[in-house]
C-alpha cells in the first residue's frame, strides 16, 4: 500500500515496519522541531534518501490531492499538531494513532496524565480521521499495562513498540479494518488538558515516591523546582527515604553535576537540571 507518513521520528519505527513489510512511502509531511524534545531529522534524512517530498508546512487540501496523485492510499498521522484536511479520508484511507485507550484520554499531551492520574487508560488506539480531533472510529487498540516504576521515557518506548504491531496489523488488512470499525461513544469520553506548571512541579514537603512520580510523569518534557531562590527544569533525579533533620527545600549536598535536596521524608538527587533563564 502507498501511504503517507504524517508527524515526526517519535514514531519513525513504524515507517520502517511498513516499509520492510512491502509498502510504500509516497511524502512525509512532520513540523518545525526544535531537535531538542521533539525531532524529525531523521524523517527529513530518509525522505531525502528516498527522494520523496518532505514539508513541514500544515498539511493542505493541495498536499492532500498532489500525494493522491501519486498514487497514495493512506495517509498515516501521530503526534501531529495540526488539522488534517478530511479530504484526506476522501478516496483513501486516513488514519492516526493516539497513545489511550480511546475515547478516554482525548488530549495533545496524554502521558502525563496517565502516570500521574489515569494509569487505566494507558494503551494505543488507531482510528480514522476525523472532524473532531481523536473522535474518529477505532480500527483496533490495545492496553499498555503501567509498572509501579514507569516513566514517561519508558512509557513512549512500550507505546511504540505496541504501535509497530498494531499498525502492521492494521495495513495488512486495511479495508477489512476500515469497514469494521468501531465508532467511539461520546458519553464515555474524557479530554485532558495540558498539563499545567502545578502539574510538573515538585514539592518538597511532599514524600519522595510523590516527588519521584511527578519527576517521572514529565522526565525529558521537564518538571519544575524550586531552590537556592531559583526555578529550575528537571529531567532526571533519584530519591530514597531516609529520616533527617533538614527542613524541606534544603540543598544538602552539592556533588559537582548532582544535587541532593531534603524533601519531608527523604532525599532527592538531582542528576539532569537546567536553570529556568526569566526575562528581566
Amino acid at each position: 500500500m502507498k501511504f503517507v507518513y504524517i508527524g515526526y521520528d517519535f514514531m519513525l519505527d513504524v515507517v520502517h515496519r511498513l516499509l520492510g513489510d512491502g509498502h510504500e512511502l509516497v511524502a512525509m509531511c512532520s513540523f518545525p522541531c526544535d531537535n531538542r524534545f521533539s525531532f524529525n531529522v531523521q524523517a527529513e534524512a530518509l525522505a531525502a534518501a528516498m527522494q520523496i517530498d518532505f514539508t513541514t508546512d500544515p498539511i493542505s487540501e493541495e498536499h492532500i490531492a498532489k500525494y493522491k496523485a501519486e498514487g497514495a492510499e493512506c495517509f498515516f498521522s501521530a503526534g501531529y499538531p495540526y488539522k488534517i484536511p478530511l479530504s484526506a479520508t476522501e478516496d483513501a484511507y486516513g488514519i492516526n494513532v493516539h497513545p489511550t485507550l480511546l475515547p478516554k484520554g482525548r488530549s495533545l499531551l496524554p502521558a502525563p496524565h496517565i502516570l500521574l492520574s489515569h494509569p487505566e487508560d494507558s494503551g494505543v488506539t488507531i482510528h480514522k480521521l476525523a472532524e473532531r480531533i481523536d473522535a474518529g472510529d477505532i480500527l483496533l487498540q490495545e492496553p499498555v499495562a503501567i509498572r509501579d516504576d514507569e516513566s514517561v521515557e519508558t512509557l513512549s518506548a512500550r507505546t511504540i513498540l505496541k504501535t509497530v504491531d498494531l499498525a502492521a496489523r492494521v495495513f495488512q488488512d486495511m479495508e477489512t479494518y476500515y469497514q469494521n470499525a468501531t465508532p467511539q461513544n461520546d458519553d464515555d469520553a474524557t479530554h485532558w488538558d495540558t498539563p499545567t506548571d502545578v502539574m510538573r512541579t515538585l514539592d518538597w514537603q511532599k514524600p519522595v515516591k510523590q516527588i519521584s512520580k511527578i519527576q517521572r510523569a514529565f522526565g525529558y518534557y521537564g518538571s519544575l523546582a524550586f531552590f537556592n531562590d531559583e526555578m529550575w527544569n528537571v529531567y532526571d533525579a533519584d530519591v530514597w527515604e531516609e529520616d533527617h533533620s533538614y527542613a524541606p527545600g534544603d540543598v544538602v549536598a552539592n556533588l559537582g553535576t548532582q544535587l541532593v535536596i531534603a524533601a519531608k521524608d527523604g532525599f532527592v538527587c538531582l542528576k539532569l537540571i537546567e536553570k529556568i533563564h526569566r526575562p528581566d
